[in-house]
């Protein structure tokens, strides 16, 4: 803690904030708190802070600050959520689902000014490209939002039919499990793009995979990233940052494609 209170800014005027911090969320005129109450009171002051960063003056006007940012970070996640509400992809799964309704608490329970850091819901539906663990607070819940429309997006832009026949070929039980639904939709997008072809319907035939299979032992998997920039392209993916996502979705197949058989990462369906 001490070299986080170091960074922040003078100590001796840190602990005076802190202290008036814990005395405000106890209301008590002493700033006597438990040790663990303590540290969770000094994590969301520095979230806040930190939030505030750019503001001049004192601690408590760059706290001041930081409250009205996150303020407004809350109102522009709000809007992120109903947004993602209603691109939910016609193929359903109950995690995702789930999900979407737990955030709807994260709103109500939310306390940015004394537990700005934490995220009071549950978030299990696993994203293609998962938010890092060091986002905190309201910055993880909008991060992970941002990137669920861009994937609910993403398989909107399908037919429905060929999303769920792609997500039975991939996983029979694709609504009830934790698995996510834009990564094999991404896949064989990507490898119908590889090859100049349509990606309108989502299916690889045996011998398309078979060439893409050599398409990319000659290039490298590597150039999958570029066929995502023709397929974001081609799609007009916006805003640009689900053209870098598609490419971040291209890249952690490389590995995949590198290490497996490409009939379980391509995939053929009725």
């Amino acid at each position: 803690m001490e070299n986080e209170l170091s960074r922040l800014g003078n100590p001796e005027e840190l602990y005076t904030f802190l202290a008036r911090r814990a005395g405000l969320y106890t209301g008590l005129d002493h700033s006597s708190v438990p040790t663990a109450l303590a540290e969770e009171l000094f994590a969301s002051a520095a979230f806040t802070l930190e939030q505030g960063r750019t503001a001049p003056g004192s601690l408590e006007e760059r706290f001041t600050a930081g409250l009205a940012a996150t303020r407004k970070k809350l109102e522009y996640g709000k809007t992120l959520w109903q947004a993602v509400r209603e691109s939910l992809p016609q193929a359903e799964n109950r995690s995702l689902r789930d999900t979407v309704r737990n955030i709807g608490t994260f709103w109500r329970r939310y306390d940015y000014r004394f537990f700005a850091h934490q995220i009071p819901c549950d978030i299990d539906y696993q994203l293609c490209r998962p938010v890092s663990e060091a986002r905190q607070g309201v910055d993880y819940v909008n991060a992970y939002l941002e990137r669920l429309w861009m994937e609910n997006d993403f398989l909107n832009r399908f037919d429905p039919r060929y999303v769920k026949g792609l997500l039975t070929a991939y996983c029979g039980d694709y609504g009830g499990l934790l698995i996510n639904l834009y990564e094999p939709a991404a896949a064989n997008a990507l490898g119908l793009a590889l090859l100049g072809g349509d990606f309108s319907k989502l299916n690889i035939t045996p011998e398309q995979r078979r060439e893409i299979g050599q398409v990319l032992r000659r290039v490298g998997p590597e150039r999958l990233e570029a066929a995502a920039e023709k397929l974001a392209e081609l799609m007009n993916l916006q805003p640009k940052t689900a053209g870098e996502y598609l490419r971040g979705a291209a890249a952690n197949l490389v590995p995949r494609v590198r290490a497996a058989e490409l009939n379980g990462i391509f995939l053929t369906f009725d």
